[in-house]
């Protein structure tokens, strides 16, 4: 059947400034549509997530995604800065440029302390207001501040990136395992709260310790939010970079080996990424 890729990265250094790939080394070549992987032709839609460009640049960054060659795109969660006065104008701005479906801004380089501004709260309510889904990237020990903060924004949608980075090296059992399993949970108990089930490979020193370690992780977010609530990403092409590179075919596969029946594997696969996303709407 065919995949839904929840989560796809795209960059271009000679069209945009990408101020973390300084000294990157190969990762800062450009990294274009049509070398995506795409799990030997299984993905056949995909979503484009902001790859970090200077802020000043999002727009132009949705601009350039919307009008690239990239026949499988179907829709681009753009960066904004939730905290701007002027946000609701840059939304407007946002959604003039492409097929607008969400929104990040990027938390896991903020102390947690940053999450209890009000400012945060009131950009997370605008995003509520206006139905339009948030993307939460956060590290395993951002995620009880992560919690604190999405309670109080009970009406937003919300997509955990990544399975809220969790300690791979470490397992599931360890003391760090335990204390993201609790955060995982709170936030699958909000209504509007999915997973995607992505980017575990680079937080895995190497396969071993992925394929050891990583399906356990992947059956506790579908234990906690359900296969509606799951959604399937190959993270490329930050996963093939900084991680051992299975490819995203092998992680497909991994995921698919922790679901429990064909249902559960055709919510994860397609239908909870297109639901999310509404990406069937018109943009």
């Amino acid at each position: 059947m065919s995949i839904v890729d929840a989560h796809v990265h795209v960059w271009d250094p000679r069209v945009l400034t990408y101020p973390w790939l300084r000294d990157a080394g190969a990762a800062a070549a450009p990294h274009l549509p049509v070398a995506i992987d795409r799990a030997h032709g299984q993905s056949t839609r995909m979503v484009f997530v902001q790859a970090d460009c200077l802020p000043e640049q999002s727009v132009a960054e949705v601009r350039w995604v919307a009008e690239s060659a990239w026949p499988e795109l179907a829709g681009v969660v753009a960066a904004a800065d939730l905290r701007d006065t002027a946000l609701g104008d840059r939304l407007d701005e946002l959604g003039s440029a492409g097929p607008l479906r969400g929104i990040r801004h990027l938390l896991q380089g903020e102390a947690v302390e940053r999450f209890e501004e009000p400012a945060l709260r009131r950009g997370l309510e605008t995003l509520a207001a206006r139905d339009l889904p948030f993307d939460a990237c956060v590290r395993h020990e951002q995620l009880g501040a992560l919690a604190d903060l999405l309670e109080r924004v009970p009406a937003l949608r919300v997509v955990l990136d990544h399975i809220g980075k969790p300690p791979v090296a470490d397992g599931i059992d360890s003391a760090r395992g335990r204390a993201w399993r609790t955060g995982i949970e709170r936030i699958a108990a909000l209504p509007g709260a999915y997973v995607k089930l992505s980017g575990l490979i680079p937080e895995a020193p190497d396969e071993r310790t992925l394929r050891r370690n990583g399906p356990a992780f992947v059956r506790a977010a579908l234990a906690a939010f359900g296969p509606d609530r799951a959604m399937l990403g190959s993270d490329w092409p930050v996963s093939g970079i900084w991680g051992p590179d299975i490819g995203f075919a092998a992680w497909v596969d991994l995921v698919r080996e922790q679901t429990p029946d064909g249902a559960s594997w055709d919510a994860v696969a397609t239908a909870s990424a297109t639901r999310f996303y509404r990406l069937d709407a018109t943009a």
